[in-house]
C-alpha cells in the first residue's frame, strides 16, 4: 500500500501549506486542487519523454483537460468520499517538529522537481536544449 500513503502524504503536506494561508478554510480543497495540478504535471512530463521516442503523440487540448479532470475526479473521489481527508489529517496530524520539517522538505524538492523535469523536457521537446 506504499503508493497510497506516498498519496495520501502528499495530500497532507499540500493540505498544510494550504492551512498557514490566507485560504486556511479551504486547505481541504485546495490542497487537493494543487495536488492534482502538480501531478497532471508529472503526467504530462511522462508523456512528453514518450512523444520524444514517437510512442504517443502529445496531448491535444481536449486530452489535457480529460487529464487533469480526470486527476482531479479521482483525487476527489480519493480524498472527499466519506470525508477520508479527515483520516489521513488525523494519521499525519501528530508529527513532531522534526518530521514536520522533514515533511516541508519532501513538498519542496517534490514541486521543485516536477517543475525543473516538466521544463527541461519542454526545453528538449522543442530543440532549445
Amino acid at each position: 500500500s506504499y503508493p497510497k500513503d506516498m498519496i495520501d502524504y502528499l495530500y497532507y503536506r499540500f493540505y498544510r501549506l494550504w492551512l498557514h494561508s490566507s485560504l486556511a478554510e479551504g486547505a481541504v480543497f485546495m490542497g487537493m486542487l494543487m495536488f492534482s495540478v502538480i501531478l497532471s504535471t508529472n503526467v504530462l512530463t511522462v508523456w512528453g519523454m514518450l512523444t520524444r521516442y514517437g510512442i504517443v503523440a502529445y496531448p491535444s487540448d481536449i486530452q489535457y483537460y480529460i487529464i487533469e479532470g480526470g486527476i482531479i475526479a479521482l483525487l476527489s473521489w480519493r480524498f472527499f468520499f466519506r470525508k477520508r481527508y479527515d483520516r489521513i489529517i488525523a494519521r499525519y496530524d501528530d508529527e513532531s517538529p522534526v518530521q514536520r520539517k522533514s515533511g516541508a522538505w519532501v513538498l519542496a524538492l517534490y514541486v521543485v522537481s516536477t517543475i525543473a523535469v516538466f521544463f527541461l523536457e519542454a526545453l528538449q521537446r522543442q530543440g532549445k536544449i
